[in-house]
């Protein structure tokens, strides 16, 4: 059974400790799916720092490539407006590529990691790309995230990209599998219809997986950094509630 992953950093593990450089605050993330699942095969698709607007490109690749079965996807927001593709050199090689394979193959690369790319507003990035005055850009970035920050822009988007994913997914004949982290889309009046019938993995008396967390053990001993789970509760959440679910729609 393969099973491909999509989501946030929260789904790729290996967090950066901005402190050494290095990307070792906590273990991928299917480490604990290997653990916790049997017969199946994780094929990570999640991207630290982006969100949902990657999921319908990533399925078609998933699918493609590796002829995935099932789904895990994690809620998230659209977050394609709090961030900037700046990678000239990259896009240049649609003046030279001959098969669009391979353009495909270059992005699903690249977008697996945050670091990969430069950031605008999740990180620091070159802000020369767009000027070479830093007073103006940090002016340009706050005028872009509140523009995304406005009348639940983001959380409208990466509803509307969860909802056309999973549908795109029964077209594909793949099971869908749906957790959450940190939000609280759960709340949202179109919630239940946008998950279409999947699995959705959910928390006892909590609206996401932090919540859960955070009552159960204290904020203090469930972090690796300021926001991410440290390898104990991402090892318990995944024996605990993921891994199983994933095991009941393998076997149902």
């Amino acid at each position: 059974m393969r099973v491909g992953i999509v989501g946030s950093s929260y789904s790729v593990g290996r967090h950066h400790n901005f402190k050494t450089g290095t990307s070792d605050l906590a273990l991928p993330f299917e480490t604990w799916l290997d653990k916790h699942t049997d017969g199946m095969q994780f094929f990570n698709a999640a991207c630290a720092g982006k969100g949902t607007e990657l999921y319908l490109n990533k399925v078609v690749y998933l699918k493609d490539q590796y002829d995935i079965d099932i789904l895990l996807i994690e809620i998230v927001n659209n977050r394609s407006m709090v961030y900037v593709k700046c990678l000239p050199e990259n896009y240049k090689s649609i003046i030279s590529e001959i098969y669009m394979s391979q353009l495909e193959k270059d992005v699903y690369r690249s977008s697996r990691s945050s670091y990969s790319y430069w950031r605008a507003l999740i990180q620091d990035m070159e802000e020369v790309t767009f000027s070479p005055n830093k007073k103006k850009f940090e002016i340009w970035k706050e005028i872009q995230w509140n523009i995304a920050a406005t009348d639940y822009a983001m959380e409208f988007w990466g509803m509307l990209d969860i909802y056309q994913t999973i549908k795109l997914c029964n077209m594909l004949g793949i099971k869908c599998v749906l957790w959450e982290k940190s939000w609280d889309f759960i709340e949202l009046p179109s919630f239940r219809n946008m998950l279409q019938g999947s699995k959705f993995v959910e928390f006892p008396g909590h609206n996401n997986a932090h919540k859960y967390y955070v009552g159960k053990y204290g904020l203090e001993n469930i972090l690796c950094d300021h926001d991410h789970f440290n390898d104990k509760v991402n090892d318990e959440m995944v024996r605990d509630f993921i891994g199983p679910a994933l095991m009941e729609v393998k076997n149902g």
